[in-house]
């Protein structure tokens, strides 16, 4: 089993970190956003975001599971299952 991240980030900042990977407005994504609506949600973006997750949280995203993640509401819920997001802004 992996330790927890050492750090923790808030939904707000968790959405921010999402629309610089995949270069979209922070404005613009909410959970139930689907990866469809996102143009740069494609292998760069899964990359970009794998990568994110391990830099940030030393959290191993798979590409299996980023390719099983539908909506922005899968990452967050991805971020909360391994302790990196705290459900306060």
């Amino acid at each position: 089993m992996s330790n927890p991240p050492k750090t923790t980030i808030s939904t707000d900042d968790a959405m921010a970190m999402m629309a610089q990977c995949f270069n979209v407005a922070t404005s613009t994504l909410h959970p139930a956003l689907e990866r469809e609506a996102i143009p740069d949600w494609d292998s760069m973006g899964a990359l970009m975001l794998i990568a994110e997750l391990d830099e940030r949280f030393g959290i191993e995203l798979t590409a299996d599971v980023s390719r099983e993640m539908k909506r922005i509401g899968d990452v967050l819920d991805f971020l909360r299952a391994h302790g990196a997001l705290r459900d306060t802004a």
